[in-house]
């Protein structure tokens, strides 16, 4: 898990996305952080193909869970693969275009909140904060509470996919504390 971490820690003063992962049902984290540049022309490449859209997307699921069930930790190229999928998902999302078009940068923290459901479903949540915290990666606890208030967010949000999931009775999958101290 640490390399999944560490390996996105980055000091270079262009390198103003910071992107991060989140499974809520294992509470594996891992962040990289790359220039807005890099993360507009990512954004432009999604827009232009929706066979590479869909091709990221399930990439981004898959990866994701991958690096989640433990590959993560005795890979530090399944984390990274994770990472650069997690951006490729960002950067085709609504939330990026709505960001960009209401502060004309998307500058901040980008986090990919993934949830897994009890009958194997799973759904990926982009979410933006802005650089007011600061431009510096977050600590895993700040990650993980931001998470946890994303999370309550989308269950009290009656209009939220993780919201309508629920309600279905699609029972969503949540890291217990040993799980959690496990993957941190």
């Amino acid at each position: 898990m640490s390399e999944s971490w560490r390996d996105g820690r980055s000091k270079e003063p262009d390198l103003t996305a910071n992107i991060y992962a989140y499974d809520t049902s294992t509470g594996w984290s891992g962040v990289c952080a790359i220039a807005t540049k890099n993360l507009l022309q990512a954004a432009d490449i999604m827009h232009g193909s929706n066979s590479m859209r869909n091709a990221a997307l399930s990439f981004a699921h898959v990866e994701l869970l991958r690096a989640s069930d433990g590959m993560a930790t005795g890979s530090a190229e399944a984390a990274r693969r994770a990472m650069v999928l997690s951006m490729y998902y960002i950067a085709q999302s609504q939330s990026l275009k709505v960001v960009h078009s209401r502060y004309g940068s998307v500058r901040g923290h980008w986090l990919s909140l993934l949830y897994q459901f009890q009958k194997g479903q799973t759904m990926i949540r982009p979410v933006f904060r802005s650089d007011i915290i600061g431009n510096q990666p977050m600590s895993k606890a700040m990650l993980k509470q931001w998470a946890d208030e994303v999370l309550q967010e989308d269950k009290s949000t009656t209009d939220s996919g993780l919201s309508r999931q629920l309600r279905v009775g699609n029972a969503l999958v949540l890291a217990t504390k040993k799980t959690s101290q496990l993957n941190s």
